[in-house]
């Protein structure tokens, strides 16, 4: 069945959207594609799952967790200059237009991994356990890729099947049709996919969907349309399941040391050994976001070798520290220069890092580009995660850190949230609630609230899943609060798409003691309203398909 192999990888990479025709090209001693899945055995099956699961993965890659995470005011793009990467600049700026290509191809990947999962489900037939499992995980990871739309576009073609030509051009569908589908997409995954065997179990499994990850989905799916007593009721299933705990170490969140353990309810699995394209699909995650060597001090203990996108703002930095002060959580998310800085080398107090050798390429040693005072810490490769076997000094090597897409402590906050909206334990509600500041080292919080400054369920959101998905953009989004709080930092922080570079002078009212701080470049952000929180569907799905109509304001 090899030769199967290969006409299903290239039958797999034609859909790229519901507009776009497949062509069917017969083609020479090789199986088609109903014949190769009408006798795909269990290792046939599980090539096909693989490919649902490298679909995910394709997406998180690129462009999306730039985007997600350039977007919420608390990373800008980066990168060498004003020039580099200008559809990232729209993201960081809010002047996204419908023809940007990496909109575009975030719409298309969510298609394409729709529609690898609807060949799994309308296509594998069988009571073998092996099979409903594939099923199962393909339903959880089509209902996955279906949130990701929903809240980003909003009213999206629901392509729940196989297509048939007269079909590719599919209207918008009522986004409560498609929560609706969603729904029943992670009850019935999580109706026949495993639990992990205790807390520390989730390496027997992988990096895969299990029942209790489609329950905290279909949680996050019923939190974004207000349904607290139906989510309160699905986290406390994954609460009294035992199965998961809070890792001890914030800082081991996105490290090594936090794969598999009790913490991760969804991970991507990687091994940055594999150099097949499975194992490759996420290096651009680590060659944008590090920090870029060339035009910072770089400590030994980071990897020196990426380009210097979304570094974070001063918006997010300072109010991160005003929140969690000292804290092991902000010193895991965010430092300040001085704290970056600090040399254990030369004994300095509390520092983090060492440094043997500083500012590789700069001049003076001193300047740090693409810095408002601040440095992201959290998503960085650290030099002790990653795998070289195999590969050379220079080239692109990989962390080996998992990234979770659904954690543990989003469960606890996600149940206090109900609580605080009337459904659910309260008692419970403000335990989970200071489980997680605990844990952060903040002091507990005397009552549930959402929008206290000090202890309020969103600040608290906000400061624990930082540089994770989309989770900010996502929250702001569900609580109504993208166009005030956006205002808000505008107003406050003059934000924009800063190049800045700091070095060191008297003109210490400029940045941090004893430094300047020039933007030789800079674009300022657009003032958001109401049309930007939908994304504008692109410009070539609105061309290619008379019956899809665009969001409004675009």
């Amino acid at each position: 069945m090899k030769k199967g192999i290969y006409i299903l990888i290239a039958l797999l990479g034609l859909f790229t959207s519901c507009s776009q025709n497949v062509l069917e090209i017969p083609q020479k001693s090789v199986d088609d594609l109903d014949t190769y899945l009408a006798n795909a055995g269990e290792g046939e099956v599980n090539k096909l799952t693989a490919a649902v699961y490298y679909g995910m993965h394709n997406f998180y890659n690129r462009p999306w967790f730039l985007v997600a995470n350039e977007i919420t005011g608390e990373n800008y793009t980066g990168g060498s200059d004003i020039a580099d990467q200008p559809y990232h600049v729209q993201f960081s700026t809010h002047a996204i237009t419908a023809d940007n290509g990496q909109l575009q191809e975030s719409w298309n990947q969510l298609y394409e991994l729709i529609y690898r999962c609807n060949l799994i489900i309308e296509k594998i037939e069988g009571s073998e356990a092996y099979k409903q499992r594939a099923i199962a995980e393909a339903k959880a990871s089509r209902a996955y890729a279906f949130y990701n739309l929903v809240m980003q576009w909003g009213n999206v073609p629901l392509v729940d099947h196989l297509l048939e030509p007269d079909e590719y051009e599919m209207p918008n569908t009522p986004k409560e049709q498609t929560w609706a589908f969603i729904e029943q997409n992670f009850t019935e995954a999580a109706a026949v996919l495993p639990s992990k065997a205790g807390k520390n179990g989730q390496k027997a499994i992988g990096g895969r969907w299990t029942k209790e990850a489609c329950i905290g989905f279909l949680a996050k799916a019923q939190l974004a349309q207000k349904k607290y007593a139906e989510a309160s009721a699905n986290l406390k299933k994954v609460i009294d399941s035992g199965l998961y705990d809070l890792l001890d170490n914030y800082g081991d969140i996105m490290r090594c040391a936090g794969d598999f353990g009790p913490e991760y309810l969804l991970e991507f699995d990687f091994n940055a050994a594999d150099r097949t394209e499975a194992g490759s699909v996420r290096n651009d995650y680590y060659n944008y976001n590090g920090l870029r060597p060339s035009l910072i001090n770089h400590p030994d203990e980071l990897w020196n070798n990426s380009w210097g996108f979304l570094n974070v703002t001063k918006a997010f930095a300072i109010e991160a520290i005003a929140h969690d002060g000292d804290g092991p959580r902000r010193m895991a998310n965010v430092v300040t220069y001085d704290e970056f800085v600090k040399d254990k080398a030369k004994g300095d107090p509390g520092a983090i890092f060492t440094y043997t050798l500083r500012s590789p390429g700069i001049n003076p040693a001193n300047n740090w580009y693409g810095s408002d005072g601040y440095a992201r810490l959290k998503g960085l490769t650290y030099m002790n995660d990653k795998n070289m076997i195999g590969a050379s000094n220079d080239s692109y090597a990989f962390s080996n850190a998992n990234i979770p897409l659904l954690r543990y402590a989003d469960i606890l906050l996600m149940y206090a949230e109900c609580a605080a909206n009337g459904a659910g334990d309260k008692a419970l509600g403000l335990q989970c609630l200071n489980k997680v500041r605990a844990r952060a080292g903040i002091a507990p919080a005397p009552e549930l609230s959402m929008d206290n400054a000090t202890y309020g369920i969103k600040a608290e959101r906000r400061f624990e899943f930082y540089f994770e998905n989309a989770e900010r953009w996502y929250d702001l989004l569900r609580w109504g609060d993208f166009v005030k709080e956006m205002g808000r930092i505008l107003d406050t922080y003059g934000v924009g798409r800063y190049y800045p570079l700091m070095y060191a002078d008297s003109k210490t009212d400029q940045g941090p003691a004893g430094w300047h701080v020039e933007y030789p470049y800079v674009l300022e952000w657009q003032k958001v309203d109401e049309h930007h929180t939908l994304l504008p569907i692109p410009y070539n799905e609105i061309v290619n398909n008379k019956n899809l109509v665009q969001n409004p304001g675009y």
